[in-house]
């Protein structure tokens, strides 16, 4: 029985390091560094909180909610999710409800507020330590733009317009494989001259000419109002579109748009929607940007997601080799890249629809929030929303906040067919000490109680004998960690000091996915613990670590701190190949920071 070898009893109120102890201490959240790495929290601002019962959220409604997100300094934070970065999808000015068709770049919706509430809004985030990036997209405007207005009323009247060339019409649009026009081109609407304007993305989204030196300079006073206001960064959508079928040129005005910025302020954070495989996203770094979302982890990547398949097939070992390899790709590509993993967006269906178990959820979360870099967790993932599979609507519902007939205040989104709801709502996930919601602020509190796990200069790949057990090791500032996750129903035994990694040897947190309903060893253990408090109860875990041997319950992360200083300096190298998902990549194919785009006289 594993109740009669339990050598250290872990909880969230205890925490025993065995063996040798570390040189360092665990940091708290006021030692965090003050940069570019946070714990992201995308917010759909029309289905999170509505205040003035429109059915419509919006700013103020925020603001309402700000306490659950974090609270202020020296205020009661346990009700706090404890994220320090908000990414909030459009807000400007549009016609429509997803408001990625813009008509006015520097007004605020009016269904949203006015920019007195931004201003308020943005105070009351940076009064609580919370970073505010703004969606910024760039690669089109909206049918309804006053650019676009003007261009096709001068095209149809054949009067000259500096607006025509905001755009790309031509009478030759490009032909598809089967020689029809492409999709991507719409024919504009009331002209006789046989005229198409390029719209990857809808009829309703007209690209811009960003070859045009005037767009370029709409845009740069565009991105400059914002910055002058105060945000943080921009989240930068569709950046394989700017050049579409051209990736050097888009590549080359992503460069232009992060020079541009940082110009501005050189602590400005950007993060890029390069949606495909890690091959063509690792290109994208070359442009010296921050990050590039990694959705090689979310559920659409093209084996459907690394995090969910690693989840049903239990495959640690894999998990932690892909990781290694991908950040030495990444890092060659710009030393300073700081990867952006996720589970789910507001284009995705949220993880919890497609992993229906409980524990497989937590563990889901335990395996991407323990990952380097900045994590995005979606609104209502983080309580286990689910929903439909059919359109962009059912992805962006209103967030539950109770399952009484109050907790949701808002009227989902034109052509939702599917409410989903969890079973329990914000309000009663934050009073379960189980519960996912609980999980996801365990671990964030893990990750700011350990700095190395998301700013790791070095991550390193452990040679664990377990097919089971993903190990990486994390070194930042010559101090590392090790994050072990057992996927496992059942304990796994890790022999660290065969392995040779003897030295990590304090307990620096530690995360429980299973829920334990059949595990009856730990239930007959906990049930010695009468004397303890609920939250005790439901969170102790027996961890066994003998001679530097450590039983690992099953699905349960733990963090262990090195008790040696390490060399955590990245060192480019053309060395070491990339995995693509054809595993062709050769290694001449990888390239050293200083090989990066330069801008063109167009962009300087």
């Amino acid at each position: 029985m594993l109740k009669k070898v339990i050598c250290t009893l872990i909880s969230l109120s205890i925490l025993v390091s065995s063996l040798a102890s570390c040189s360092g201490s665990k940091s708290s959240d006021s030692d965090k560094p003050d940069d570019n790495y946070s714990n992201f929290y995308e917010i759909y601002v029309r289905s999170f909180s509505d205040s003035n019962g429109d059915g419509i959220g919006d700013l103020q409604g925020l603001i309402s909610k700000m306490d659950y997100l974090h609270a202020r300094e020296g205020e009661d934070d346990s009700m706090s999710l404890g994220i320090d970065a908000v990414w909030l999808m459009p807000i400007f000015t549009s016609p429509s409800e997803h408001k990625y068709d813009v008509t006015n770049y520097m007004e605020i919706d009016p269904t949203y507020g006015t920019m007195q509430d931004f201003d308020q809004m943005l105070k009351e985030f940076h009064e609580r330590g919370i970073r505010v990036i703004l969606d910024m997209v760039v690669n089109h405007t909206s049918i309804e733009h006053p650019w676009f207005k003007q261009a096709v009323e001068a095209l149809n009247s054949g009067v000259e317009s500096k607006y025509i060339d905001y755009y790309n019409f031509t009478q030759e649009p490009e032909l598809d494989e089967e020689g029809e026009i492409d999709e991507g081109y719409r024919p504009v609407e009331g002209n006789e001259e046989g005229y198409y304007y390029e719209g990857r993305f809808s009829v309703d989204m007209p690209d811009l000419n960003l070859k045009n030196p005037e767009v370029i300079s709409e845009l740069k006073d565009i991105l400059k109002f914002w910055i002058d206001k105060g945000i943080d960064g921009y989240r930068l959508d569709a950046c394989t579109s700017y050049f579409t079928g051209n990736l050097n040129k888009s590549v080359e005005f992503l460069k232009f748009v992060v020079d541009y910025c940082k110009s501005i302020n050189p602590d400005f954070y950007l993060v890029g929607e390069v949606w495909s495989d890690s091959y063509i996203i690792s290109r994208y770094y070359k442009s010296g940007i921050d990050s590039l979302f990694n959705f090689d982890c979310s559920f659409v990547g093209p084996y459907g997601g690394l995090l969910n398949n690693v989840t049903q097939d239990k495959n640690g070992s894999m998990l932690s080799k892909r990781l290694e390899n991908w950040n030495i790709t990444m890092r060659n590509m710009n030393i300073n890249a700081i990867d952006a993993p996720f589970l789910s967006n507001h284009d995705t269906v949220r993880s919890a629809t497609y992993i229906e178990d409980s524990s497989d959820r937590k563990l889901a979360a335990s395996l991407y929030m323990m990952l380097p870099g900045n994590c995005f967790i979606y609104y209502g993932e983080e309580i286990g929303m689910t929903e439909g599979w059919i359109n962009d609507s059912e992805k962006r519902l209103p967030i539950m906040w109770s399952v009484d007939e109050n907790g949701m205040d808002i009227v989902p989104p034109k052509g939702s067919k599917h409410v989903g709801s969890p079973y329990y709502g914000v309000y009663e996930q934050l009073e379960q000490p189980d519960s996912l919601l609980n999980h996801y602020k365990k671990l964030i509190n893990i990750k700011n109680k350990n700095p190395e796990i998301q700013r790791a200069q070095v991550v390193s790949s452990c040679d664990i004998d377990s097919y089971n057990v993903s190990a990486y090791t994390c070194a930042y500032n010559n101090s590392s960690v090790m994050v072990l996750h057992n996927l496992a129903a059942s304990p796994r035994v890790v022999d660290l000091k065969s392995a040779g990694y003897e030295r990590y040897s304090e307990i620096g947190g530690f995360a429980v996915a299973d829920d334990y309903v059949e595990y009856e060893e730990r239930r007959a253990y906990i049930d010695d613990l009468e004397y303890e408090t609920p939250e005790v109860r439901a969170n102790a875990v027996p961890m066994v670590y003998v001679d530097g041997k450590l039983t690992l319950p099953p699905k349960t992360t733990v963090i262990l701190r090195c008790s040696d200083k390490v060399n955590s300096t990245f060192v480019t190298t053309t060395t070491v190949p990339y995995v693509s998902p054809s595993d062709l990549v050769t290694p001449s194919d990888l390239v050293t920071p200083t090989d990066l785009v330069t801008s063109t006289d167009l962009y300087s």
